[in-house]
């Protein structure tokens, strides 16, 4: 299939979903790009999008902020913004079907994780822990750009260079501006470890050739064995330093691919020593460390005796202070119920320090005990609320609408109905303040429209782009679309642009714009038979959808409700089955942004 067929046919994107369908295909469209606007074609956006995701200014594609480190100092993640994240995820999905992992490769993996890989190191005489410097950060464009013109990718100079400027960005590292693939970015994983693959396949063959067992995950490495003296080859003991040094063999691997080790990690631990891989103790059976254990008893002895709201307050003063640097305050119910998860995840679930402490919870909390999800999965259900019952029928749409095109796929939302008692912003606000009394099964999201200021200053903190309740309650107002900056109180109708606001259903009918009318006769500007009765829309300086009071000369009104507006967008009706939802994006990147918050602030 030539690059020329492939952006020039009207059935491209038909012939582009079918070759999607397998490895092959993927391949195959990969090997027949030729050009900046093949790769806008197979990522589904239009060359001007891709030359704006990739010549704008570098802070308008990144956003950074800091996490604490357990060892002190700080991790620098940089977020992509969404139309570049949303870019990043279809890249990254064609790139996880063409990569082929190692079998020695544990991160990253679908699949694996930390417990399988700490499982390969069980029972070992010797175990070795080294740390890669720098994982991310240490691999800059001209890396990324030479794997993808190299075998087995083989792609084009041209491609290869835009491929590789999606995936890299630029910013300073030791003083050094340069640019390198980003922590934070959704195709970072997949590039590290194709950028990895050699050395993992040099590591694994120096790993055989001395009998030991080797693994990595991410950019922690291990090496076990079971003879009784580890090979000097890997390393061994300095005297005269009193620690362990890497071997020469294994720094000329590493160093020879251009990486380097983290000295203050590498450690070396025989039988009678912990042992340990990433985080999990492997000496016997799988297990966490007795501290973690020790945490869960005291979290639960404090609920049990003093009460959630005092066992609340200890938590946040011994442990969330040391551990969370700009992030929303967790749940400690979630806390406590995430911890125990991750213990029979590592120990089993029929272990029964795990049973007792589950059952601990269970007359404690019941409600948590019966929830049917894994608290710490890369993404958590959450249950979304809109002040407005057509908000939710537009959220339904477009959701659906882009998973389709493989966004948004681990998200797990059920859209809540809400009766008409609790709709409308000042009651949809009161309903937040009453859910975060006590935690509810699922996080909550409530989404206001940006038409109240008054309410607006109660629901949406800037700092955050979302406000937090307590007790995995939220809510955020909606982003401004891009099309509507100069018209920034924004309603969901307007995300999509006016030519779709404004379509006329099967009767004829539409919804109307406030601009379209004289603010003196409210006479339609165009249609002068239209005549409006909404005289405060009308005059108001901000854009304003009207679903009503719009009449012809015949006094027959010709407005569409925004029901049926919805409905029409919902059940893809005749003319209302191709709008276009991409500006929906940002508004699920928020909810997406908060349980990822949500989970890392429960789960660990």
């Amino acid at each position: 299939m030539c690059c020329e067929h492939l952006v020039s046919t009207q059935s491209s994107h038909l012939e582009i979903a079918d070759l999607m369908e397998s490895n092959d295909g993927i391949k195959q469209l990969l090997g027949g790009l030729e050009s900046r606007q093949d790769v806008a074609t197979l990522l589904d956006v239009t060359d001007r999008q891709l030359r704006y995701l990739l010549y704008s200014p570098r802070y308008k594609k990144y956003e950074k902020f800091e996490i604490k480190k357990k060892m002190g100092g700080v991790r620098l993640i940089y977020s992509p913004s969404h139309a570049l994240k949303n870019l990043q995820r279809r890249l990254n999905a064609i790139l996880q079907q063409v990569y082929q992992p190692k079998p020695s490769t544990y991160g990253f993996v679908k699949g694996k994780g930390i417990v399988k890989n700490a499982e390969q190191h069980l029972r070992q005489k010797c175990v070795l822990n080294l740390d890669l410097k720098d994982f991310f950060s240490s691999i800059n464009f001209g890396r990324v750009q030479g794997l993808l013109k190299a075998a087995p990718y083989n792609l084009l100079h041209e491609v290869a260079t835009v491929l590789a400027q999606i995936c890299c960005h630029e910013f300073e590292v030791d003083g050094q501006l340069n640019r390198r693939l980003p922590q934070g970015a959704p195709t970072s994983p997949v590039i590290s470890n194709m950028i990895y693959a050699p050395l993992d396949s040099q590591l694994q063959r120096l790993a055989k050739r001395h009998k030991c067992i080797y693994t990595r995950y991410a950019d922690d490495i291990t090496f076990s064995t079971s003879k009784s003296k580890f090979p000097s080859s890997l390393a061994f003991y300095s005297v005269g330093d009193e620690k362990w040094l890497l071997g020469k063999e294994l720094l000329e691997v590493v160093e020879g691919n251009g990486f380097s080790v983290n000295e203050k990690k590498t450690r070396l631990a025989t039988k009678y020593q912990h042992q340990e891989v990433t985080g999990i103790t492997v000496n016997q059976d799988l297990n966490v460390k007795r501290d973690y254990v020790r945490e869960i008893r005291s979290m639960l002895y404090v609920w049990r005796t003093h009460g959630l709201e005092k066992a609340e307050a200890t938590f946040l003063e011994k442990f969330d202070k040391k551990h969370r640097l700009n992030s929303i305050t967790p749940s400690f119910r979630s806390v406590v119920k995430g911890k125990i998860e991750f213990l029979g995840s590592v120990k089993g679930k029929s272990d029964p320090i795990y049973l007792k402490f589950t059952d601990e919870l269970r007359v404690l909390a019941p409600e948590l005990v019966s929830i049917d999800k894994l608290l710490n999965s890369p993404i958590v259900r959450a249950q979304i609320m809109t002040e407005g019952k057509t908000d939710i029928y537009h959220l339904r749409a477009a959701f659906s609408n882009l998973q389709k095109k493989g966004l948004f796929l681990s998200l797990a939302i059920d859209f809540v109905d809400l009766p008409p008692e609790k709709q409308g912003d000042s009651n949809l606000e009161k309903h937040c303040e009453s859910l975060c009394i006590v935690t509810p099964q699922f996080p909550v999201i409530a989404i206001f429209d940006r038409d109240n200021s008054a309410i607006l200053k109660k629901v949406h903190d800037d700092s955050k782009g979302f406000k937090s309740w307590g007790n995995g309650v939220y809510s955020f107002a909606l982003p401004v679309p891009s099309h509507r900056h100069e018209d920034p109180e924004v309603c969901i109708e307007l995300y999509y642009s006016n030519e779709e606001v404004t379509r006329l259903n099967l009767q004829d009918r539409r919804l109307f714009l406030n601009s379209e009318f004289s603010k003196k006769s409210y006479r339609h500007s165009e249609n002068k038979i239209l005549s409006t009765t909404k005289f405060n829309e009308v005059k108001n300086n901000s854009l304003k959808i009207i679903d009503s009071e719009v009449h012809d000369d015949a006094d027959n009104n010709v407005a569409l409700s925004k029901n049926d507006f919805a409905k029409c967008i919902l059940n893809s009706n005749p003319g209302f089955d191709n709008f276009d939802f991409s500006e929906f994006s940002a508004i699920f990147e928020v909810i997406e942004k908060i349980l990822q918050r949500h989970n890392l602030d429960s789960a660990v």
